[in-house]
């Protein structure tokens, strides 16, 4: 039987990382970059993806739990 479970964690974890990425690179970005739009596109859209993950992630985690015990369960009944 596949592991879907896995492979969701396995999303999150590259979510996760490409958004610290991202959090750096910004960084740099804002070193230099220091006007009214950046505060505005950090405001506006760094932001909002921000609380789009902080939102999102405990969800999937939590499906991923899910997931992960149906697949045990269904793979107890299989034997």
């Amino acid at each position: 039987m596949a592991r879907h479970s896995g492979g969701i964690q396995s999303g999150v974890g590259r979510l996760k990382e490409a958004w610290d990425d991202l959090a750096t690179r910004w960084g740099q970005t804002r070193d230099y970059w220091q006007d009214a739009n950046a505060r505005r596109f950090e405001d506006e859209e760094l932001q909002k993806i921000a609380d789009e993950l902080e939102r999102v992630l405990p969800v999937i985690s939590r499906m991923s739990q899910v997931i992960a015990q149906a697949e045990r369960e269904l793979g107890d009944n299989q034997r």
